[in-house]
C-alpha cells in the first residue's frame, strides 16, 4: 500500500437519484449460476458520478470507523472477521441495512449523490461493468500492490475485472461455483468409471462425460443424466466467455465458433435424452433443470447435478447419510473441451469494493486487507481442512434440556447451559450441570481427497483456469435473454429449443443492450439517456 497524506476528494456531479442495478439472484434455477447472495433491480441511473479523484491518505492513520451498506447482517454472519478487525486494527463497523436488495443499489446511488457515501460495499455480480459504468467505484491501484506476496495469488482473476485499465475490485477469495455433484456408490454399482479417476488420468472429457450419460440413461426409463445449471458454465471450458470485457471493450461471442460448437452439442445430447428430464419424465413427476440438491440423490436416478459445490456437495450427503443411502458423494469440474488448450473452468468471487466519495479510505482498505490476510493464512487454512475430513462428534452449544436449571456464568436466558470453547475442545459430552447427554449435531465429512480439489477448484496454482463470464453484469434484461426459461443459452440444454434459431433472433437485441454500456465505457461515464427499449428489434 502507498502512504497517503490527505483524505480522498470527491466531487460529484450527479444531483439525481442514481439507481444501480445487480444481478437477479433469487434462486439458483437454469441460470448457471450460484444464486445465493446478490441483489436484484432493473432500474437505470439517469446521470452519472464523475470519476473519483483518488488523493493520498496516510497510512499510518488510525483504522477508525467504517460505514457498510448491506442488505443481511454482516456484522452477525462475519462476527469473527469483525472481532479481528476491531483487535487487530483498532476499527469498528457501523452497519446500514436495507430492505431488500433492489433498495440496497437505491440507497447507494441516493448516498453517493448527496456526499454521504459509505465506506464499503461487498462485491455483487452488476457492479461489473455496470456500476463501474457510472463510476461508483473508487479504484484501487494506488492501495493494491497485485504483485506482492498477499494478493499474486488472485492477480490472475482481478485482471478479468479491469475496467477503462483500472482495478475497482479486488477479490480477497476465489469460488469453485460450478461442479459435477454425483453418488460415486451408484456408479459403482452400475459399473461405470469414477470421473474422479478420469480427471487423475487426464481423460476427463466432453467426449467422456457424453459417454457416461448414454451409459446411464440407456439403463432406465427413469434416469436422468444431467440436471443443475445451463449451458454458460459449458462453454466456459471452451476458454471462452459468451460475453466478455477486455482490452477497453465489450465483446459479445454469442456467434463465436467455440461458443456456437459448446451449444449444438448440448443441444444434441438434449434431443438424445442425456440433459434434463424428457417431457415423458416430466409427464410422471420428474424435475427438468433445477434440482434441490438435499433431494437430487435420494431416488437414485440422477447422475450428476451441476450446482455450487461449496453446498450442494454437503447438502446432497446430509440428505443420503440422514435416509440411510449408502453414499459417497463427490464432485469434480465439468468436463475438458477437447479442443482447448489447457483446464477452463467457471469460478465465482468474494470481496469488497470502495464506493465513489467514502470518507474513510484508510479504514475500508484496512477491512479489505485484513480479509485477504486471513483467507492466506496457512494455520487458518490447515485449520480449515482439519475440520473439514474430521469424524470427530459435533453438538450443538446448548443443553438439549430445558430443565437444566444452570447457575453457572455460562447460560442462557432458560438457564440451559452454554458450553464454553475449552469445554467444547475438551469434547465433553455431558453438561456440567444436569448431566444430560448432549446432543449430538450432523456434520459432513469430506474425505481429503475431495478436500483439496475442492481447494485447488478455487486457486490460480492448480491444473484450472478460471473464468468469469460476464452475463451478469449489465442488467436484467440482458441476463434475462441469455439465462433462464427460453434463453439463448438454456432453452437449448432443457427445452429442446435450437441454438441457431436462438442466436438469429436474439441477437441484435443482446447487442442493442451491450451497445448502450460499449458507449459509455468510451465516454468515461458522463450523461446518460436511457437504456435500449425493453424489445429492441431483434
Amino acid at each position: 500500500m502507498c502512504k497517503y497524506k490527505k483524505p480522498i476528494s470527491l466531487i460529484l456531479t450527479a444531483a439525481l437519484l442514481v439507481c444501480v442495478t445487480s444481478c437477479s439472484q433469487s434462486g439458483e434455477g437454469n441460470n448457471g449460476a450460484d444464486t445465493s447472495d446478490t441483489v436484484s433491480s432493473s432500474s437505470a441511473p439517469q446521470s452519472s458520478f464523475a470519476e473519483p479523484n483518488v488523493a493520498d491518505i496516510d497510512e499510518n492513520a488510525e483504522t477508525g470507523t467504517i460505514t457498510w451498506l448491506v442488505y443481511e447482517d454482516l456484522l452477525s454472519s462475519m462476527s469473527g472477521m469483525v472481532n479481528l478487525f476491531e483487535t487487530r486494527y483498532g476499527g469498528s463497523i457501523e452497519q446500514q441495512m436495507t430492505s431488500s436488495g433492489s433498495a440496497y443499489f437505491d440507497k447507494l446511488g441516493s448516498l453517493i449523490a448527496i456526499g454521504d457515501s459509505p465506506d464499503i460495499v461487498r462485491y455483487e455480480w452488476r457492479a461489473f461493468p455496470h456500476g463501474m459504468s457510472y463510476n461508483m467505484y473508487t479504484p484501487l491501484d494506488s492501495y493494491i500492490d497485485l504483485d506482492s506476496e498477499l494478493w499474486k495469488g488472485v492477480k490472475p482473476v482481478a485482471e478479468q475485472y479491469v475496467y477503462n485499465g483500472k482495478h475497482y475490485y479486488v477479490p480477497n477469495s476465489l469460488d469453485t461455483n460450478f461442479a459435477l455433484n454425483y453418488n460415486n456408490r451408484v456408479l459403482e454399482e452400475n459399473g461405470m468409471e469414477d470421473p474422479m479417476e478420469m480427471l487423475n488420468n487426464g481423460t476427463w472429457t466432453w467426449s467422456a462425460f457424453e459417454a457416461m450419460l448414454k451409459q446411464w440413461v440407456d439403463m432406465d426409463s427413469d434416469h436422468i443424466g444431467y440436471n443443475g445449471v445451463g449451458g454458460m458454465i459449458f462453454v466456459m471450458t471452451t476458454g471462452t466467455k459468451t460475453i466478455d470485457i477486455t482490452d477497453g471493450n465489450i465483446v459479445n461471442n454469442l456467434k463465436n465458433e467455440n461458443v456456437n460448437r459448446c451449444m449444438l452439442w448440448l443441444e444434441n445430447m438434449r434431443k438424445q435424452g442425456l440433459l434434463g428430464a424428457s417431457a415423458e419424465q416430466q409427464a410422471r413427476g420428474m424435475i427438468n433443470g433445477y434440482v434441490d440438491p438435499g433431494a437430487a440423490f435420494v431416488d437414485g436416478n440422477l447422475l450428476f447435478l451441476g450446482m455450487n459445490p461449496s453446498w450442494a456437495y454437503g447438502a446432497a450427503k446430509e440428505s443420503l447419510d440422514k435416509a440411510g443411502l449408502e453414499n459417497e458423494m463427490k464432485f469434480v469440474p465439468f468436463p475438458r473441451d477437447e479442443l482447448a488448450d489447457t483446464y477452463y473452468q467457471g469460478g465465482n468471487t468474494i470481496g469488497f469494493m470502495i464506493p465513489a466519495g467514502a470518507h474513510n479510505v484508510k479504514g475500508a482498505l484496512d477491512w479489505i486487507t485484513l480479509n485477504r490476510i486471513e483467507e492466506t493464512d496457512e494455520d487458518n487454512i490447515a485449520g480449515a481442512k482439519a475440520l473439514a475430513i474430521s469424524d470427530a462428534k459435533g453438538y450443538y452449544p446448548k443443553c438439549a434440556n430445558a430443565d437444566c436449571n444452570d447457575t453457572s456464568d455460562s447460560r442462557d436466558d432458560k438457564n440451559r447451559h452454554i458450553f464454553t470453547d475449552e469445554e467444547n475442545a475438551e469434547g465433553m459430552s455431558t453438561c456440567p450441570s444436569c448431566g444430560e447427554a448432549r446432543r449430538e449435531k450432523y456434520k459432513v465429512v469430506w474425505s481429503e481427497e475431495q478436500y483439496d480439489l475442492f481447494m485447488e477448484m478455487k486457486s490460480t496454482d492448480g491444473r484450472f483456469t478460471l473464468l468469469f463470464d460476464n452475463v451478469y453484469g449489465f442488467n436484467d434484461d440482458v441476463s434475462n435473454l441469455l439465462i433462464g426459461t427460453g434463453s439463448l443459452l438454456d432453452a437449448p440444454v432443457f427445452e429442446d429449443e435450437s441454438y441457431t434459431n436462438l442466436v438469429d433472433t436474439l441477437y441484435n437485441s443482446v447487442e442493442s443492450y451491450i451497445d448502450f454500456y460499449r458507449n459509455l465505457m468510451k465516454s468515461g461515464g458522463g450523461a446518460v439517456t436511457a437504456l435500449p427499449d425493453d424489445n429492441p428489434a431483434g
